[in-house]
């Protein structure tokens, strides 16, 4: 393992000293281009002692796709930490910019302006006083700020403004359930689909790649309310381990947004193993923490590799759930709907649209299009 720590060019890209003090809001932006034959660099957080303890190693290694996290005490590596929900976004010959933030708790890392992960201190931060880049990158820059706000959006991180479907929000539709809902069942297997054809029918367009995450979106406040409805379009991935959706005030990852609903369906966790079968989380943050998870395993109508259309309806007392027109779950408010702004999708799902739209009554059926059938049965 040692062998991917040490360099043949032994000489930094990128040296300096002089740290400055270091404290929750302090962020260090490392920028530069990527070498095109790179195999790896590295940017660290390094102890001015005789053994030069590293706090922070950053260590792309793009052969395999992950970025290594780890620190060296006394001349020995630690434990590597690789995991990240965000997908390995570093090429070679591209430029790069790689943010770490400090907390009290971590240092918190984005890549190209989209969180990548935390790692939790495991050298007091008072040590720190050299940082240094080293490997196949050029044209390194490091800027040194205070934030009030992480991540640092860039032009490929920015927040969309999700399309509202809401001019002519009736109050009542005159029809029936299926004629109102229109969700195409099997667009594709691979690929996004293309606007609806005169036959109905649905074409594939094998480079449309659809929306990339993580997804941040935004709308006005107080656009989400009883008789309105958020409908996320997309795909399950072939392998899929889970994805949520934060309902949330605000962009930030830090400090951490208010979250009216966390939804977070996971596969990889269910006792059946069956096709469809998840558990699905649901929660919420607010006050400083989140509150008391619900969590049931459900058959949520997500296939591995199929497309699907959820919905996420706001009723009088809950958030209503909906997989390809089937209701799936509720969440009872913690925190009024009016107060999201932001949804923020991650994780192993592809994503074609997010709309927000009207959930009109039915005329004569005093429902809504969609509607929780649990407290009609019970009734």
């Amino acid at each position: 393992m040692a062998s991917f720590y040490e360099y043949s060019d032994a000489l930094p890209k990128f040296y300096t000293d002089d740290v400055g003090e270091l404290y929750e809001g302090v962020s260090f932006t490392f920028s530069g281009k990527i070498s095109i034959h790179c195999e790896r660099f590295s940017i660290n957080f390094i102890y001015d002692n005789a053994t030069r303890d590293v706090a922070l190693h950053i260590n792309p290694r793009l052969p395999q796709n992950y970025i290594v996290r780890n620190t060296k005490v006394r001349d020995v590596w630690g434990r590597e930490e690789v995991s990240s929900a965000l997908p390995f976004l570093l090429r070679r010959g591209d430029r790069f910019a790689i943010q770490v933030l400090i907390t009290d708790a971590c240092y918190m890392i984005s890549i190209n302006g989209n969180h990548f992960a935390e790692y939790a201190h495991r050298l007091p931060l008072s040590g720190v006083k050299i940082l240094d880049v080293k490997g196949d990158v050029e044209d390194v820059k490091m800027e040194r700020t205070v934030v009030q706000a992480y991540p640092q959006r860039l032009k490929e991180s920015a927040v969309r403004i999700i399309e509202a479907h809401l001019s002519t929000e009736a109050d009542e539709v005159d029809a029936n359930v299926e004629e109102v809902i229109n969700i195409p069942h099997e667009w594709c297997l691979i690929s996004a689909p293309s606007a609806k054809l005169a036959n109905n029918s649905f074409k594939c367009h094998s480079t449309d790649q659809g929306l990339t995450l993580p997804y941040y979106g935004t709308f006005l406040p107080k656009s989400l309310r009883e008789g309105r409805c958020l409908r996320i379009d997309g795909r399950v991935r072939l392998l899929p381990h889970s994805f949520y959706i934060n309902l949330q005030q605000g962009q930030n990852i830090w400090p951490h947004p208010i979250i009216a609903f966390h939804l977070n369906p996971r596969f990889s966790q269910t006792s059946t193993g069956a096709i469809g079968k998840a558990i699905v989380c649901r929660n919420a943050w607010y006050n400083g923490s989140w509150a008391e998870e619900e969590r049931s395993e459900l058959d949520t109508n997500f296939s591995p590799g199929r497309t699907f259309s959820l919905v996420i309806a706001c009723s009088a007392n809950s958030f209503e759930v909906y997989v390809n027109r089937q209701f799936l779950t509720e969440f009872k408010y913690r925190i009024q709907p009016d107060i999201v702004d932001t949804v923020y999708i991650q994780g192993d799902v592809k994503l074609w649209n997010v709309t927000l739209e009207v959930n009109p009554f039915i005329r004569g059926k005093n429902v809504r299009i969609y509607h929780n059938p649990l407290p009609l049965e019970e009734y």
